[in-house]
This record gives structure tokens, sequence and C-alpha cells, in this order.
């Protein structure tokens, strides 16, 4: 959740009763159970609903019964904006392809029903690997065998390599996504002084000098020539995807950071944050391959050269250090301590480490 109060679990349920019977009004009105709320965070907030069409049949056309709701921070968050309805678009596009997106019932832009706008998607039946846990040491995939983790790393790798070959056009600019109404060879250009403008908002004028330096340090070794543009899921980590029974993936969650560049992109945001996660836990998964036959099983699947991967590294390492420039500035607010910004944060040793290689 934002820095503000929690929803009101009570007035959400209310007011997506509301909804429902205002959207299928000819059907028996909707029972909504009390919302559960999965998890916080200081981004997109995520509730779970529970519909019981009590009267009768709904019809062919009514949602089904178990539903997950996401809406933007009920406060300040880590991004200026939450642009729903471009994640929609996304999720529909991918899902049209064959992969395993969740479709959204509904996008409602309207603020009136429950406070603000929402996407609201079938529940997917899986697992979660929680990203904020130490998930390489224990809990149900640490605990998995050595076959299992790597069917799941083989799946997940398959999966963004066939996002990746999709034409990036199906989206189109008028999607909203960043990058997506970029000339050709300008996208990492421009990614670059969109996320400035981000560390100069996270940072609130006042950047760690470290992050500062590898900004410039980004402008200056632009990659030329620059890698075919593909869609981009953004946040491409195993704590956004479900995990079916046989450690297949069975969906793609979170496409809050979509946009549209070249492959390398996500791909580098992957490597960097299981880096970050490996050396926090002392140790990959014993089934997980290491980051160079990542990189090759990856490009087997992707079907074309990779560009040096060293400056996607570099920019995945920065912006993800600016989401924590942000979170920091958050937290700060309510009084915890951010000195560890600077101090044991991963992503600056990463950043001396990569911009000195």
């Amino acid at each position: 959740m934002g820095i503000s109060a929690a929803r009101d679990l009570e007035a959400l349920r209310h007011g997506f009763t509301r909804w429902l019977a205002a959207r299928w009004p000819d059907a028996p009105g909707p029972v909504v159970a009390p919302v559960a709320r999965p998890s916080t965070g200081l981004s997109s907030e995520t509730f779970f609903l529970e519909i019981d069409w009590s009267g009768g049949d709904a019809g062919d056309h009514a949602p089904p019964a178990s539903l997950v709701a996401r809406l933007p921070p009920s406060g300040d968050g880590l991004f200026p904006v939450y642009d729903l309805p471009a994640q929609g678009r996304v999720q529909q596009v991918v899902a049209r392809a064959g992969l395993p997106a969740v479709v959204p019932v509904a996008v409602e832009p309207d603020d009136t029903w429950v406070g603000a706008p929402f996407l609201l998607m079938p529940r997917v039946a899986g697992r979660v690997v929680r990203a904020e846990e130490p998930f390489l040491r224990r809990g149900w995939l640490a605990e998995a065998s050595a076959g299992d983790q790597a069917r799941l790393h083989s799946d997940f790798l398959r999966l963004l390599a066939t996002l990746h070959r999709l034409d990036p056009t199906t989206v189109g600019p008028a999607a909203g996504l960043p990058g997506a109404g970029e000339p050709p060879g300008a996208v990492l250009g421009a990614e670059v002084e969109r996320w400035a403008r981000y560390l100069d908002w996270a940072s609130e004028g006042d950047a760690p000098v470290v992050f500062s330096e590898a900004l410039g340090w980004c402008r200056h070794h632009l990659p030329d020539p620059e890698p075919p543009p593909s869609l981009l899921w953004g946040d491409v980590q195993l704590g956004n995807v479900l995990v079916a029974d046989d450690f297949s993936v069975a969906a793609l969650l979170d496409f809050e950071m979509a946009s549209v560049g070249p492959a390398e992109l996500d791909l580098a945001w992957f490597l960097v944050l299981h880096r970050m996660t490996v050396e926090r836990c002392d140790g990959d998964l014993p089934g997980f391959p290491d980051a160079a036959a990542t990189v090759e099983a990856y490009r087997e699947r992707l079907g074309r050269p990779l560009a040096d991967l060293r400056w996607f590294e570099v920019f995945a390492a920065l912006r993800s250090g600016a989401i924590m420039v942000r979170a920091a500035r958050l937290l700060a607010r309510l009084g915890v301590d951010d000195s560890w910004l600077l101090r044991g944060n991963p992503t600056v040793t990463l950043l001396g480490t990569l911009t000195a290689e």
C-alpha cells in the first residue's frame, strides 16, 4: 500500500458489490464475501474477491466467482503514474498470443465505485515465489527437487523469449507504453532520460551521487547499434509468476513496468535482480543454471544474437536502485531509518562492480 492509511476492506466490498450489480443488472444480486488483501507493499495493491450470485444464474458473461482486483496505491507509491488500462491492454495482447497472461474481466477507469480505478481479473491457481523472502534458502521452491527447480527456470526463460518474439507493434503507440512511439535506434536514449526524470522525482531532487554517476555512465556508453525492439514485461522476476503443481509457469503477473525496447532490457533486469538475491542468500538453487548458462539458454530461445549485456546490467541496477531510492524516501516519512540506502544497498555495490569492469 502507499504511505497513507490502508483502504477500508468493507468499503471495498460494498463498492465492488455495487459495481457488479450495475454491470450485470439483469442478474441476481451478487454477494461479495469479505475482501482479502494477500500482501502489502509500496506499489499497486491486490485484493481477492469471492462472489456468489445467490439469486440464480448470472449468465454466460458474468465474471468467475474468484477474482483479483488490482488498484493503484492508496497513497504515494513507487511510481508517479499507474496506467491500469495500459496494463490491461498488454495482458490481452500477451494472452491472445498464447502466453499464460491473465485476460482482465474489466478495466474500470471510474474511481467513484471503490475510490480508485481498478483492474479486475480471474484468479488463477498457483504458488507464488515470495521475492521479498530468501526463497533460495527456505520455502517450497528451495525444498523442491533440483529437477523441478530446473523445470521452472526453463519454462520461465521459454515464456520470456516467446514474449520477446511478439511483434511489439501489436500494442502500438496508442497503448501509452514507454518506447512504443520512439523511432528506430532511439529507444535506449529515451529510456535513459525517462529514468533520469524518475530518479529526480524519486529522490526529490537529491539523488545519491552513486546513482547520478551511473546515469552519466549509461548516457556515455549507449549501445550502438541498438538491438531491435520487443514488447517488454518490465518487472521480470520469479516473484511475478504463478507456478503450477508440475513446476511450469501457470501465469505471468504484473505488467506495471511494461514497455517497448530491446529484449536485453528484460533479460538484464532478471539477471541483476537474481544476482542480488543469490548474493543475499549466499548461493543459488541447485537446479538453477548459472548466469552464463541462463543467457545462452535464453539466446537460443530468442533466436537472435544478444548485444553485450554489460550496459543493460548497469542500467538495470540503476533502475532498481532508483526504485529503492523512492522506497527509502517513502519509508523515511514513516520514521524508518533510510541509511541503508548507501550502506549495504546491493545496487550500490553492484553498480560499482559493473561500471568498473
